[in-house]
This record gives structure tokens, C-alpha cells and sequence, in this order.
């Protein structure tokens, strides 16, 4: 498995968790990151710590296995509830998974079938109720492409609700000139994930 990707700055994963703390996203909350390369789970516990907020539930997917060793040493250092899993998002959710949080982000391959699989999985995650949450980071494309992934976002039941451009900034990232933008979304009536089953087509 080769990995083509760019970190986040500390500073957006700061922004990050700042702005799903000003968006009532965690406190008492289940969260779920699907992909953590940029370590926001990190910036959710120390911002969570330095308010004096609990986060119920904090999970991190992420396929990488330096990532995750870390992400389960720094948790087991400072006591934080979080929990880190080894898992490519082209296989289902792991046992257990599907339908318990209330939270979702994710910072998918900037393409429309990235962008599909990544979401089907946080969808599927979440809660089966109106008003959950998904926040979604994903770069700036021509106006087609850009209709088309906020149609897929609102066919799998999630209601665009704010979209901040230029919101992640990335280091030595010269794709889309080093920004994304996020999109965040809370669900609708019906959650219906655009794939379900194991996923073997490009990203």
C-alpha cells in the first residue's frame, strides 16, 4: 500500500477542533475521524482537556500503522478517551462501528469516488437520526464537479449546511494551491451510504 497525501497544518487541526466545538460537536459527543494523517484527534483532546469537556467517544480509522502506534501512545500517556483502529476504508466499518456516533469527519481523496467511499462510511457510522453530524474537508473544483459531490452528499442524507472555503491549509501541498474547503453537514431524514460492501474501483 503507497500513500499519496499531504498533512494538515497544526494550525487547521486546531481550527478543526475549534470549529466543532462552536458547532456543539463535543461535549457528551461520539466522534469518529476517518483518516487522521493531520492528528486532529490530537487537537480534539487537547482543546477538550483545556475547556474541561468530555468527549465520550473519540475513534480514529486510519490505515497507516506508524499513525496509529502513535495515536494510542499519546491516549494512553495522557488518559484520553481515545481509540485508535488499523483500517482501510475500502472494507466495511469494523464490528461495532456502524451506527453509534454522532460525529463524523474526514478529509477524503479530493475525487468524487473518494469522496463517495469516505462519507459512505462515516454515513453509515452515524446515528440513524435526524440532526447528526458530518464534516466533510474536500477541495475546491470546477462548478460540475463541485455540484456533484454536494448531490452525492445530499443523496446519502446529508444536508449541506455551511461551507467555509479555504478553511485547511497543507504543508508543501501543491495540489489545489494547499487549501480545502469544509463542508459541514448534519443528516437528514433517511442515511443512505452510496457504497456499502467492500470497494475495489480507483480513488
Amino acid at each position: 500500500l503507497v500513500l499519496d497525501q499531504s498533512h494538515a497544518t497544526p494550525e487547521t487541526a486546531l481550527c478543526r477542533a475549534l470549529y466543532l466545538y462552536e458547532h456543539d460537536a463535543l461535549e457528551g459527543r461520539d466522534i469518529l475521524i476517518l483518516g487522521d494523517d493531520d492528528l486532529t484527534s490530537l487537537a480534539l483532546c487537547l482543546l477538550s482537556d483545556f475547556l474541561g469537556l468530555r468527549v465520550r467517544n473519540l475513534v480514529v480509522l486510519e490505515v497507516d500503522p506508524r499513525l496509529v502506534d502513535y495515536l494510542r501512545e499519546a491516549a494512553e500517556q495522557e488518559g484520553w478517551p481515545l481509540e485508535a483502529v488499523r483500517h482501510d476504508l475500502r472494507q466495511n466499518l469494523p464490528e461495532g462501528l456502524a451506527g453509534r456516533f454522532d460525529i463524523f469527519l474526514t478529509d477524503p481523496p479530493y475525487t468524487l469516488k473518494g469522496l463517495d467511499l469516505f462519507v459512505s462510511r462515516g454515513v453509515s457510522a452515524l446515528r440513524p437520526e435526524v440532526g447528526k453530524q458530518g464534516y466533510v474537508c474536500f477541495g475546491q473544483r470546477t462548478p460540475g464537479e463541485m455540484a456533484a459531490a454536494i448531490g452525492a452528499l445530499v443523496e446519502m442524507g446529508l444536508a449541506p449546511v455551511e461551507i467555509v472555503p479555504d478553511f485547511n491549509r497543507y504543508v508543501g501541498a501543491q495540489v489545489l494551491a494547499g487549501v480545502s474547503q469544509m463542508i459541514r453537514t448534519v443528516s437528514a431524514l433517511e442515511l443512505k451510504p452510496r457504497i456499502r460492501g467492500p470497494y475495489t474501483g480507483a480513488l
